[in-house]
């Protein structure tokens, strides 16, 4: 399956206490097996490697582990002027917060699923484009 995959998925999956650490695992081990191919913009590394150092989480595996998922993309989405225009855009019209405009504004682009634990994407979100749960 093709997917754009949402921070909260690739962080949830590297902390066994989150509550959907499970699904999140099962789902970031298919993009690692190359089940699954993401599409990531490109502020993704900078999301899920700052939640996770700030956790407390060793800066080496942190390293490895956003190298590892950041690897696996199928495409890494730069954020220039149109597209920040364009997700800007976006998360105005569906009133989400910044970060979340860029996922779901790169999800209707690629015309593919969200993946994301986030309920606010997956209920304001879901108007724009296909939200799944890992």
């Amino acid at each position: 399956m093709r997917l754009v995959l949402d921070a909260s998925v690739a962080v949830a999956a590297a902390r066994p206490g989150e509550p959907s650490h499970r699904a999140a695992r099962l789902r970031v081990s298919r993009v690692l097996r190359g089940a699954d191919e993401i599409v990531v913009p490109a502020l993704f590394s900078v999301e899920v490697g700052a939640a996770l150092a700030r956790a407390g989480e060793p800066l080496p595996a942190v390293r490895a582990y956003v190298d590892a998922l950041v690897s696996a993309a199928v495409i890494v989405a730069p954020l220039g002027p149109r597209s920040a225009h364009r997700a800007r855009e976006t998360a105005m019209r569906w009133q989400l917060r910044a970060a979340d405009g860029v996922y779901v504004w790169l999800a209707v682009r690629e015309g593919l699923p969200l993946c994301t634990l986030d309920r606010e994407v997956q209920q304001r979100g879901g108007g724009a484009c296909q939200v799944i749960a890992p």
